[in-house]
């Protein structure tokens, strides 16, 4: 169930000029992705919106043009759960420079047998093994563009989540792999980024957080969805622009922190920042287990 109408509580981020920058966002048709993709719009970027549907992607174009009618924005379609999909996506982004990738997109799942094309439990194959399989696809082209950056979502649940031999099949327990996917995209970013300066790539990865915010991925009744009883208690759920804050920092800025998210109500809400990152993505050997893990599931690695 969504929350009702809920209105932005912070001002607007000032973002730098981002004309001649090109930016890909997945999950650009609504909520944080949606939100992320007109600011960098609004502040010059050339926008990729990476949707599922078409006919929401180029609803989400229509609405950030009436916002900036000079936007400069393309529609591409990309299906997280195929790496078929993301394969066939990555090329077709791919034939022009990227400079920022936002991996955005994600859901829940009140499923536990849930799988996706490839077999991958739901939540970990698009929340993490989507996310991985795009960032390799487009890696190339990345590093050729100068100073690119990949932004990688890891929402709070992160905390609760861990990478063992099993990650990436079933575990008959919804919340441990949404929260097992989560904490795979903050540990994805921060080793991407560790090994691109071994490599000196000039490619930075950041991991963000939006806090709570009142998104369409609480609507399916997946693990994220008691954070409506929390937000109705606390009064922090955020609107999405609010909750893309921390993304946009990660985004932008130019000596980035390890992690961003909200600075208040325990790290759900408030002003964005650099933030701590959660305890189980600084466990002595978690990016190596995660980087061979994700190498064997998908097929796809990186040229470093």
């Amino acid at each position: 169930m969504r929350l009702g109408k809920i209105r932005d509580r912070l001002v607007p981020l000032p973002l730098p000029d981002l004309t001649g920058r090109r930016a890909v966002v997945t999950g650009a048709s609504a909520g944080i992705g949606l939100a992320t993709a007109a600011a960098l719009a609004g502040a010059g970027a050339t926008v990729v919106l990476a949707v599922r549907s078409r006919q929401r992607g180029e609803d989400a174009a229509s609405l950030i043009r009436r916002r900036h009618p000079d936007a400069d924005l393309t529609v591409e379609t990309l299906e997280l759960g195929s790496l078929a999909s993301i394969a066939e996506a990555a090329k077709r982004i791919g034939a022009q420079p990227v400079h920022l990738l936002v991996n955005n997109a994600g859901l829940g799942s009140s499923d536990p047998a849930a799988l996706t094309e490839d077999g991958f439990d739901l939540q970990i194959g698009v929340n993490h093994l989507g996310a991985w399989a795009l960032t390799a696809g487009l890696f190339p082209v990345l590093r050729e563009s100068g100073g690119a950056r990949v932004v990688t979502l890891g929402p709070t649940m992160s905390e609760r989540g861990r990478i063992e031999a099993d990650f990436g099949r079933p575990t008959g327990s919804t919340v441990r792999c949404y929260s097992d996917s989560k904490l795979a995209t903050v540990v994805f970013a921060t080793e991407l980024r560790r090994r691109a300066a071994e490599a000196h790539v000039d490619v930075l990865a950041v991991p963000a957080h939006p806090g709570w915010c009142d998104t369409a991925i609480f609507a399916n009744g997946g693990p994220p969805a008691f954070v409506t009883v929390i937000g109705r208690l606390t009064g922090a759920i955020q609107t999405p622009a609010d909750g893309a804050q921390p993304v946009l920092l990660a985004a932008t800025v130019p000596r980035p922190g390890d992690y961003y998210g909200p600075l208040k109500h325990r790290g759900s809400a408030g002003p964005a920042g650099v933030v701590a990152l959660p305890a189980p993505a600084l466990d002595p050997g978690v990016g190596q287990r995660l980087w061979e893990r994700s190498t064997e599931l998908t097929g796809v690695g990186f040229d470093l």
